[in-house]
């Protein structure tokens, strides 16, 4: 299975229109979004007008997931939707695609201060955040993680989430990732972690492969430190699944900036 990989593709800007022109012409078998699917202020219903802003540009299997500007709206719209290729059962939820397991994840609650700022900035009221990290209870999410690890029987484990692990972008690292999700993936072995919320690429290694690919439809800048694999700022990610795993970047003209490949 090929896949590309990439989030904050809620914009319609020049990058998503390079990203949809790359998918046309790459011709993966499917999209792994990796969030905030709608800017500023994520979608009202499933039958928002701004759907088009999906529909005109991608046309096949479409795994998505929330990211904190999608918290900002209607997240049940986004999961109630089901057309186009759209896929999102729920805040959180895996998919066995032959050998692959795929484990989408909602990080706005498993990394709430993250959350909070980041809400707060957007024009969220605090106590309606606080409220809605409540009654979502991370608990929830990662009891499910663990007991979806510990039963998968996939060669390959790929967990992605909003929200970096690892990143040298302007967000940077999230704490709270690295202190209750990262011992679970290192646990159970998954391969690779899969993030957006920063608009650029990173790779990083710490028992897992941890990459951001949040170039969707901006870009920003990254800094230089110790331990990030030297890239550009601006790429895609991509993987296939066989009897290996190929992960790595391209470049917008579908160049390969980093590639690497684990085996069974």
């Amino acid at each position: 299975m090929y896949y590309l990989c990439f989030g904050d593709w809620g914009e319609n800007t020049t990058l998503k229109k390079q990203i949809s022109e790359m998918v046309k012409s790459m011709k993966p078998d499917a999209v792994i979004s990796l969030g905030d699917n709608f800017y500023e202020k994520g979608i009202l219903s499933a039958y928002d007008s701004r759907w088009t802003d999906f529909t005109r540009f991608f046309h096949l299997p479409f795994y998505a997931i929330l990211g904190n500007h999608d918290h900002l709206g209607n997240i049940g719209a986004q999961i109630k939707y089901k057309e186009n290729g759209w896929i999102m059962p729920g805040r959180f939820y895996d998919h066995v695609v032959k050998n692959t397991h795929l484990i989408a994840l909602d990080t706005f609650e498993l990394a709430p201060i993250e959350s909070i700022q980041n809400s707060v900035c957007m024009g969220m009221d605090k106590e309606e955040c606080f409220k809605r990290l409540d009654y979502f209870k991370q608990e929830k999410q990662l009891e499910w993680l663990e007991r979806t690890l510990k039963n998968s029987t996939s060669t390959w484990k790929i967990v992605f989430g909003h929200y970096p692990i690892y990143s040298n972008g302007i967000h940077g690292d999230t704490p709270q990732l690295q202190v209750y999700l990262l011992p679970l993936l290192k646990k159970y072995g998954v391969h690779l972690y899969l993030s957006g919320h920063d608009h650029s690429i990173c790779h990083k290694v710490d028992g897992v492969h941890c990459l951001v690919s949040g170039c969707g439809s901006r870009q920003s800048h990254i800094n230089k430190i110790e331990g990030y694999t030297n890239l550009p700022s601006k790429g895609i990610a991509y993987v296939k699944t066989s009897d290996k795993l190929e992960f790595g970047f391209y470049d917008f003209n579908g160049n390969t900036i980093m590639k690497h490949i684990l085996m069974e």
